[in-house]
């Protein structure tokens, strides 16, 4: 069982689906009318929250279009620390990262309206890819702090997080490609396969 799957409470379900409402109505507002003529209040207003509240969640109305759930890179560094010792640190990444895209089949109706609208304004890219390099460094600390090496001098923490980031990009990219025909977890598990075995395939 991952992380994302424990049983939460009513006060930790309630706080998620006030975060969901806010990002999806923000990446929909953007969407229909683009990120310059979007405010945070506007998106407050459709949830029927307080502005206060969407600063509880989000820094910026940026963060709530281009990193929607921002606990994700914590559960996944808590799924590596927490997974049996016997486990290798790739097979510990791969399973980690598999709880947090275990709905991605349900979700790709957000994934597609977030990249439209990352394509129809350049101005979020930056903030994405910001959101993008902090979640791989979090990445390469946790294979660090597995391993017991140091992430600043040792190669390995850094080759096996951005390895795994590789896959994982690589096994959206072909789901997308084959029109969805394929199953997600089927192509990521295949992508992972091929790298135990080297890319000798």
């Amino acid at each position: 069982m991952s992380t994302a799957d424990l049983p939460l409470g009513l006060r930790e379900r309630k706080k998620r689906a006030t975060r969901v409402a806010l990002a999806d109505t923000a990446l929909r507002m953007a969407a229909e009318h683009g990120i310059e003529n979007v405010t945070v209040e506007a998106v407050t207003v459709a949830v029927g929250v307080s502005v206060r509240t969407f600063f509880n969640y989000f820094r910026c109305l940026e963060d709530a279009i281009t990193r929607p759930d921002q606990d994700n890179t914590e559960r996944i560094r808590r799924a590596v620390l927490d997974a049996p010792e016997e486990v290798t640190a790739v097979d510990a990444l791969r399973e980690a990262i598999a709880g947090e895209l275990a709905h991605v089949e349900e979700d790709h109706e957000r994934w597609e309206l977030q990249c439209a609208v990352l394509r129809r304004n350049p101005s979020l890219l930056p903030v994405f890819l910001a959101a993008q390099g902090a979640d791989e460094r979090a990445l390469v600390g946790a294979v660090a702090e597995r391993l017991g090496l140091d992430p600043d001098s040792d190669l390995r923490p850094r080759l096996l997080a951005h390895v795994t980031v590789a896959a994982v990009r690589a096994t959206v990219e072909v789901w997308v490609a084959s029109g969805r025909s394929r199953a997600f977890e089927s192509i990521y598990r295949e992508a992972f396969a091929s790298l135990a075995a080297g890319l000798s395939g």
